[in-house]
């Protein structure tokens, strides 16, 4: 490689700002000593899997994933002692009702002598138990120990299930429960992220090395963004400490860990390869990339991490430990890209591009400064000639993108939401159609004085029946009293209505039913409680805090766009574009799940919603992510601009100068979320498609035309960049790349 004549090829570049020498100082630190920073890493890594299995792991429980009315009907559940255990239903069904009676004796002797089994109901306890003739009997085992952990204890039920099954000819048995149906969806969500990192890794390398042409390049940003996404994996235990995790935890962490942590590293190298084929020397060449790309890292992973910080306005615990989480892997990525990176880089030397593909040929890189060349380059020259028609027009394609939005509806999905071929979901809609309400149950809390008296008994009963003509359930009232009189709980059977109509029961049950408590005794007041009852109050509670969440995301975002770019028409200017952006990525959800169409693609039923939770956590990861190309662009035309050009020709040129890096960074991105848009759960299904989705539009119409758009209507007045001292300046010379001979400081 040749250096032009004015060029030093030893000299590093010196970045401005603070922000930027420390990022370029950082770099350096590493570079000197690379193996001393390879093996802290090592050791960071290590030591995150230490402190999380010497913390050990705090599932999040039903009672603090709780908010609202039904939070505090379960507090009181709690304070008086009335929790009901778990119970787990068996469908036992044949042609015969003689059969069917056996075999549901068998199977009832069987769980008696279950351990974890607490008591045993079947159709003779309970007439209501027995349907269609005597052909159709549901049994009803109750488990010992805490119904949090009822996936822990319904081992032994199965074997009992199975084996009455295998004994009983022309007998169908099918269980479901809270334990069964958490296990089956733990064992489905560990199975589906095995799957997934099976196939997203190999493919990521794919997609790296027909980026860079060569096999150790492509290697060492899979494995940044594999270790990376290892030490917070091995850390969810200390998270766990302060937010309790769920199961979809790991899978947001291997999601957004593995796409940020590629992403970065694949910016950081490709701008390296670029000052080398410009002709600087190693040293130089690295601290160029971290003044510039580096400081663009810091300020995206900075952008991103406020983002997610807005899940900790909504006060759900649901989200804390997805925030804190997301938060830590985007973190140990940022970290990890701007020490032990250049560390990597600086021991690999050249050797960064062995084990060349044949096939690829030579991919060099663009030298810094060359005129951009390729179709995005000549798209975005052709933009900014006519800037004003090109910014609405690609606002029009967002908004109308956007406009199925207007009509998402929210909700938990439940049992609805699991896959329709899950035998667990079989069993639960069997059950359902036979036994409405079986499955689930309406609480009514119900506070007062002397509520254990045979008045008050009666009464309980009656507001129970009230209920049940609300619920529409069949079966079975149940009525616990405390030992001091003073709580009662009614259960009610509370049948499955579907995603988005249980709330409308909920509230029926809140406005008609619970004011009816008053006719107990004096003083007499009722909460409601129960799945349905939790999941409307979660929805209500998003609807609260949303506003709340964007205002605090918009407002902390808004400050780092102005402490990077100091501008307040390009601030405002981008923010807008990364909403427009999220609200086509909200149309997308809307057409895509709330319709049928796509079933058979990607393999799921619809609920006619886009669960609750994901408007909100898609809006905060959305808005991060978006800002990732956006920042990498701007400080590509903040060069630009520092170095004489024009707005319009400093976005082309930008726009142009980064096609490659944002091409293959978004293509890696979209392969990584489209695997999890083929997991079984629709939670993780319709995030995985609504990250993709967003990310792919981000890096075309927003980034191929909006973005340089926007930037040359605001034209030289909107972002007024002082330029570079000629001493320190790489000039662009409208295209013509001429290397100036740069301030050494190499050693200092």
């Amino acid at each position: 490689m040749t250096s032009s004549p004015s060029s030093d090829s030893s000299q590093p570049v010196r970045g401005d700002g603070a922000l930027a020498g420390a990022v370029r100082r950082a770099a350096g630190a590493s570079a000197r000593r690379p193996r001393t920073m390879i093996a802290l890493w090592l050791v960071l890594v290590i030591g995150c899997f230490v402190a999380g299995g010497l913390a050990g792991t705090k599932e999040l429980t039903g009672a603090q994933a709780g908010v609202g009315e039904s939070a505090r009907a379960d507090a009181r559940i709690d304070a008086a002692g009335l929790r009901d255990a778990a119970t787990e239903n068996v469908l036992v069904r044949s042609g015969d009702a003689a059969t069917t009676a056996r075999a549901a004796a068998a199977l009832q002797q069987r769980l008696r002598a279950v351990r974890e089994v607490e008591s045993v109901r079947g159709p003779r306890d309970a007439p209501a138990l027995s349907t269609a003739g005597g052909r159709t009997v549901l049994v009803q085992a109750t488990l010992r120990g805490d119904p949090d952990d009822a996936a822990d204890h319904v081992a032994g039920v199965q074997r009992a299930v199975a084996a009455t099954q295998a004994s009983q000819h022309g007998v169908r048995l099918q269980q479901s429960g809270p334990g069964s149906i958490d296990d089956a969806i733990n064992t489905m969500v560990g199975d589906d992220l095995h799957r997934a990192e099976l196939i997203s890794l190999p493919l990521t390398l794919i997609i790296l090395v027909l980026a860079f042409g060569a096999l150790v390049a492509a290697s060492v940003p899979l494995l940044l963004g594999v270790t990376s996404v290892a030490a917070a994996m091995g850390a969810l235990g200390v998270v766990s400490q302060v937010a309790p995790i769920d199961q979809t935890t790991g899978s947001l962490v291997v999601l957004i860990g593995l796409a940020v942590g590629v992403d970065y590293s694949l910016f950081y190298i490709r701008r390296e390869r670029e000052e080398r084929a410009a002709g600087r020397g190693p040293h130089a060449a690295l601290e160029a990339a971290a003044a510039t790309v580096g400081r663009a890292i810091l300020v995206s992973g900075l952008t991103v991490i406020v983002a997610l910080s807005g899940l900790l306005v909504t006060g759900l615990s649901v989200f804390k430990a997805s925030a804190l989480a997301t938060m830590l892997v985007v973190t140990i990525s940022v970290i990890g890209s701007l020490t032990v990176l250049p560390a990597v880089l600086a021991l690999l030397g050249d050797r960064i591009n062995k084990g060349r593909v044949p096939f690829l040929g030579r991919r060099g890189a663009t030298p810094v400064g060359a005129r951009p060349r390729g179709a995005w380059a000549a798209l975005a020259r052709l933009v900014t000639r006519r800037p004003l028609a090109s910014l609405v027009a690609a606002a029009c394609l967002l908004g109308a993108l956007a406009v199925p939005a207007f009509q998402m509806n929210t909700a938990n999905g439940g049992n609805s939401g699991l896959p329709r071929d899950l035998p667990i979901a079989q069993a639960n809609a069997a059950i359902e159609r036979a036994f409405p309400g079986a499955p689930d149950s309406a609480q009514l809390v119900v506070s007062g004085r002397r509520l254990d008296t045979p008045t008050a008994r009666t009464r309980l009963e009656a507001l129970g029946r009230r209920a049940l003509r609300t619920t529409g359930g069949r079966g079975r009232i149940t009525i616990d009293v405390a030992r001091d009189g003073r709580t009662a709980l009614v259960g009610v059977p509370m049948p499955d209505h579907g995603a988005g109509k249980s709330g409308g029961v909920v509230h029926a049950l809140r406005a008609e039913v619970l004011p009816t408590a008053a006719r107990v005794g004096p003083g007499a007041q009722a909460l409601l409680t129960g799945s349905a009852a939790g999941e409307t109050d979660f929805t209500d509670r998003l609807a609260q805090r949303t506003p709340w969440v964007i205002a605090f995301v918009l407002g902390l975002a808004m400050v780092l766009l102005l402490a990077a770019f100091r501008s307040l028409p390009l601030a405002l200017a981008v923010m807008g574009l990364n909403l427009l952006s999220i609200g086509a990525t909200y149309g997308i959800l809307v057409s895509v799940f709330q319709s049928t169409w796509a079933e058979g693609v990607l393999d799921f039923t619809s609920t006619g919603a886009v669960v609750s939770w994901l408007p909100l956590f898609a809006f905060v990861i959305l808005f991060g992510l978006s800002m990732d190309y956006t920042v990498l662009v701007l400080e590509r035309v903040r060069e630009a601009r520092r170095s004489g050009l024009p707005a319009r020709e400093a976005a082309a040129a930008g726009v142009g100068a980064t096609a490659g890096t944002i091409t293959s960074a978004a293509v890696v991105m979209v392969a990584v979320f489209a695997v999890f848009a083929t997991l079984r759960l629709l939670d993780m299904k319709q995030l995985g498609v609504g990250l993709a989705a967003a990310v792919l539009l981000d890096a075309t119409l927003v980034r191929g035309v909006a973005l340089p758009a926007a930037i040359a209507v605001l034209g030289d007045r909107g972002w007024k960049v002082p330029r570079r001292r000629a001493r320190d300046r790489t000039q662009w010379d409208h295209g013509r790349p001429a290397v100036a001979t740069v301030e050494a400081h190499h050693g200092r």
